[in-house]
């Protein structure tokens, strides 16, 4: 019998732990079904699982809620967490609302006691709905009339996707110019369409005197991570990293090249993967539907968790891996024509060198950010060449037969 692939077989193993869960909803247990009916009052959290969830009565403590569509008309006493495809709320919720869905709306008669955390396609507010404290919106379309007593922090529209992904990548001067109009003083009621994406024309200030300490702060800190970060792997993959700097050196341009590519599809991946956890999602409401709940909940968690992972490891390879390729490959080989000898104290001594070069090189006004994305398209290109050698096989060559060895001539 042919052996089953490792994968396919945790799949079926998480298969059969979430249908070995009970299904049942029990009015003693945690799971409480998927309707809470008007006028009944529950003192204890709740999880509500089902299609069509409704929570027209009281509940005193924190709800979460898996299911297709979610409608909350009455009151929950504590925070709500629901992950669903269409969320409705048109009671009072006293604490916070988080919430994954596809659409996110607020009825006339909405009361968010706290916060409201929303990730959702669509996130709109009815011109009498009322978040208390704070907004955290990211999505794709928004229309807030409501009213929202502190802050607003959302990111809305593919632009604003674009600008976090720059700022989470450190390329601030890529960011494009868009605000989102702010509540006005005093009531701080949004106006009609006041949560949609404004271009503002720049606003006059007068200059401002320059930072020196604080200037000296973001250096300082750009420079101690990626010197502490490049001792790290000189000690435990020194060999790697000599690897990967041979490329490099060898073919700058072309790899320079390859990696401007390599940083473009680097940057679509993120947008990749905001794509799979979307088809995830709904794939789980899917299931959730079919009554499969256990295994939505499974789902869910084992792709959150690898695509987390995954993208962690990513945004981490951009953002400090790759500088540390270029500045560790130019600085030992500087250091290596000047000392004439290689060791572990001159390679320490180098990458201090060229991380603070690097520092103060991304700091110059206008031309720093050209420079630190040179050296991320650099440090990528690099190890993509790097890995692309080290899959080839190695040309053993055959040794050479030695020469036969010359018989003594016999003197008659």
């Amino acid at each position: 019998m042919k052996r089953i692939p490792r994968l396919l077989l945790a799949f079926l193993l998480i298969l059969t732990l979430a249908l070995a869960l009970p299904g049942a909803a029990r009015a003693d247990g945690p799971i409480y079904g998927d309707t809470v009916e008007a006028g009944e009052v529950i003192e204890r959290d709740l999880l509500l699982v089902g299609r069509e969830v409704s929570i027209a009565g009281t509940v005193n403590g924190n709800v979460a809620v898996l299911g297709n569509r979610v409608v909350l008309t009455g009151v929950v006493d504590g925070n709500l967490i629901v992950a669903g495809q269409n969320v409705r709320i048109e009671g009072v919720v006293t604490g916070s609302l988080y919430t994954a869905a596809l659409t996110v709306e607020l009825g006339p008669g909405a009361v968010i006691g706290r916060d409201l955390n929303a990730v959702a396609v669509s996130l709109t507010a009815a011109s009498g709905a009322e978040v208390r404290r704070d907004l955290n919106a990211i999505g794709l379309d928004a229309g807030l009339n409501g009213r929202v007593g502190r802050d607003l922090h959302t990111v809305i529209g593919p632009i604003q996707l674009y600008n976090g992904l720059m700022r989470l990548l450190g390329f601030d001067e890529l960011i494009l110019d868009l605000h989102f109009a702010p509540p006005p003083e005093g009531n701080g009621k949004l106006p009609a369409g006041g949560g949609r994406l404004l271009l503002l024309p720049p606003v006059e200030e007068p200059p401002e005197a320059f930072d020196w300490a604080g200037w000296i702060g973001d250096r300082l800190r750009v420079w101690g991570v990626l010197f502490v970060l490049g001792v790290l792997a000189l000690w435990r993959a020194k060999r790697t990293a000599e690897a990967t700097s041979r490329p490099l050196l060898a073919r700058p341009g072309r790899t320079l090249a390859v990696g401007l590519l390599a940083l473009v599809l680097s940057i679509g991946l993120f947008g990749v993967g905001v794509l799979i956890f979307v088809l995830v999602f709904a794939l789980g409401l899917g299931l959730n539907f079919l009554g499969l709940w256990q295994l939505t909940i499974a789902l869910w968690i084992a792709a959150a968790a690898l695509l987390a992972l995954f993208l962690t490891a990513l945004w981490a390879f951009l953002v400090y891996g790759t500088k540390l390729i270029v500045i560790h490959a130019f600085s030992a080989w500087a250091f290596e024509s000047l000392f004439r000898r290689r060791a572990f104290w001159l390679d320490v001594l180098a990458l201090l060198a060229g991380t603070l070069m690097y520092a103060l090189l991304t700091a110059i006004p206008y031309l720093g950010w050209i420079f630190a994305v040179l050296t991320t398209a650099a440090g990528a290109g690099a190890a993509w060449l790097a890995w692309r050698e080290s899959r080839q096989p190695a040309v053993v060559e055959s040794p050479t037969a030695p020469p036969p060895a010359k018989r003594p001539s016999r003197r008659k």
